[in-house]
């Protein structure tokens, strides 16, 4: 899942929105860095990750990739997780997207203190291009797999991804539809214990 799905999902767990968004930018123990409600946040946003990373339905969409994207398809398929989501925001939540966004942006942007540069900036990208809401569009989902790869030289093999989201677009949207219900259950389901 990516920034749309993290946000919605935390939410849903009434969990740090900043919190949920800022775990891919800090590495260890999140409680030795930020206050409790973050942290809880952070582990919100790891246990998604790892949950949805050992599922057998997102195993078997990354068979979908030849052996020169599969090591990125994680990344693509992050990419693809929060297209749809935006693409059928209306079945999974009673706000609109824009509604939800900038409320969003809103909660988030009060934590702005003493955060990681790198999230700081990509932040900023994110609100001001409107990334969120430019999510549901397959284009935008191409462009910026594209950007990534021209970013980070590592990840290069993202830039032929796209071909492979787009020749399996219609697999790929049923398979959300069966992913995404357990990970909202599996992140209801973690809230209780997300500080311990």
């Amino acid at each position: 899942m990516n920034f749309l799905a993290h946000l919605h999902l935390a939410q849903q767990c009434n969990s740090h929105l900043a919190g949920n968004l800022l775990a891919d930018f800090v590495r260890g123990d999140p409680y030795r860095q930020f206050d409790r409600d973050i942290a809880d946040g952070i582990k919100l946003h790891r246990f998604v990750d790892s949950y949805i990373d050992a599922m057998p339905e997102v195993r078997q969409c990354r068979q979908l990739f030849g052996p020169t994207t599969r090591r990125v398809s994680g990344i693509a398929l992050d990419m693809a997780w929060d297209h749809f989501l935006a693409r059928h925001w209306q079945q999974f939540h009673p706000q609109t997207l824009p509604d939800f966004v900038t409320a969003a942006r809103a909660e988030v942007e009060k934590y702005q203190h003493n955060m990681p540069e790198s999230y700081l900036l990509t932040m900023n990208r994110m609100w001001q291009q409107n990334w969120l809401l430019q999510y549901q569009y397959p284009e935008t989902l191409n462009t910026a797999l594209l950007r990534m790869a021209e970013r980070r030289p590592r990840l290069h093999q993202l830039a032929l991804t796209p071909e492979v989201l787009m020749a399996n677009y219609r697999q790929l949207e049923e398979a959300f539809f069966l992913i995404y219900p357990q990970v909202e259950q599996a992140a209801q389901q973690f809230r209780p214990y997300r500080s311990l």
